[in-house]
């Protein structure tokens, strides 16, 4: 793949000087770690009576444990509408590769994360987008999803809280999307990965609890994992859980299962684990989400401050957005972020890499540790002060 200039300049400074990275959201490298001693115990048990058994849909007790954690958060999930997998990535591909022919195309939210583009294109698959309008704090434009749908469209992606704007998205954009692919036909992918990460007292909406007792009930496919909810990235655990249309999520798992059982590549060990991550994660999980928090809210009050700057607040994940009107005349986002990079050594992603098409637009994570982020902020935003007296 070719290097854009962005990718050569922060090779170039890298190999001169350290880089303080805002777009890192490797949790590791930020300094979330979970404990160690409920992983190490487990590790004992597991090894006390390891035996290889495995189930392609992942093990009841993982599921069980997976159905308590939806059920505590009032969403109905059977253990049997559940599979386990090693990734998000890997969910998606197998949805992918179960549920489409190529050609057939998909609609993914814009901006959004370029991942999901290579693996629709890895599956032979058309990308089109809906909107999240800026003008409305990246609101869903459901008029846009209709206008994209066509006869070859087999999934609307929902991805809520996002990546990269942060939003959370309301009961009634979620209940409009339950409608229009109730409408259209279509299966819904509900991926809810940063669904942990939620702020100012936001409620998560799941596309799952919309369509109980919808009368023409889509196919939903919620994913999640423990990769970010329990920073444990390195284990290798996802799920994905089918809903809605009953008849048609239990033909789904059947066809899942066997795709599932050809590669079995969700780690026993990291099943046997799961319950008592559930069990023993809450403090962990709080005190991650509050130190986040910490940089989220400083985020927003550095950037308010900042005259030519729009951030629409987010309400979830680890990602914000940020419109920068105030650039000289010729510049746009990228020119932005290679003179950040090279001025001051901080690195973050031009908006265009998400897809946004105008304006000029960052994209940065909150995730790092706390100094270091401040750090960051400092530099950004004496840029964007430099520019707004020139």
């Amino acid at each position: 793949m070719e290097k854009n200039l962005l990718q050569h300049e922060l090779e170039r400074i890298r190999s001169e000087r350290e880089v303080l990275d805002l777009i890192d959201t490797n949790f590791h490298r930020n300094g979330f770690r979970f404990p160690r001693e409920p992983i190490a115990d487990a590790m004992d048990r597991y090894l006390r009576g390891h035996s290889y058994d495995p189930d392609p849909r992942g093990s009841a007790a993982a599921r069980e444990a997976i159905s308590a954690y939806y059920a505590g958060q009032g969403a109905r999930v059977s253990p049997d509408r559940l599979i386990l997998t090693a990734s998000s990535s890997e969910s998606y591909n197998l949805l992918f590769n179960n549920f489409t022919a190529p050609g057939d195309n998909i609609l993914l939210p814009r901006p959004t994360y370029p991942l999901f583009e290579y693996l629709a294109g890895f599956n032979h698959l058309e990308v089109r987008y809906y909107d999240l309008d800026p003008g409305r704090d990246f609101r869903i434009d459901v008029e846009s999803v209709v206008k994209a749908i066509d006869s070859k469209t087999r999934f609307l992606v929902v991805i809520s809280p996002n990546n990269p704007t942060g939003r959370v998205a309301v009961e009634e954009e979620i209940s409009a999307l339950v409608d229009v692919a109730a409408d259209g036909g279509l299966m819904i992918i509900c991926d809810e990965v940063f669904s942990e990460f939620l702020y100012d007292g936001t409620q998560l909406v799941r596309p799952m609890q919309a369509a109980e007792g919808h009368p023409r009930a889509p196919l939903i496919f919620t994913l999640n994992g423990i990769s970010k909810m329990f920073a444990l990235p390195d284990l290798k655990l996802s799920w994905i859980a089918a809903t809605g249309d009953a008849p048609a999520a239990g033909e789904a798992l059947e066809r899942l299962e066997v795709a599932n059982d050809m590669f079995l590549n969700c780690n026993s060990f990291t099943q046997f684990l799961l319950p008592s991550l559930f069990e023993t994660g809450t403090d962990f999980r709080r005190s991650m989400i509050a130190r986040i928090d910490t940089n989220r809210r400083l985020l927003i009050e550095r950037f308010a401050a900042l005259p030519g700057v729009r951030l629409t607040p987010p309400n979830g994940g680890i990602h914000a957005t940020v419109e920068l009107s105030v650039l000289p005349d010729g510049w746009d986002d990228e020119r932005f972020a290679v003179e950040l990079l090279r001025r001051a050594a901080v690195y973050l992603h031009p908006g265009y890499l998400y897809g946004i098409e105008s304006g000029a637009f960052v994209v940065l994570s909150f995730l790092r540790e706390h100094e270091s982020f401040v750090a960051g902020l400092d530099a950004c935003a004496a840029a964007v002060g430099e520019f707004a007296l020139s």
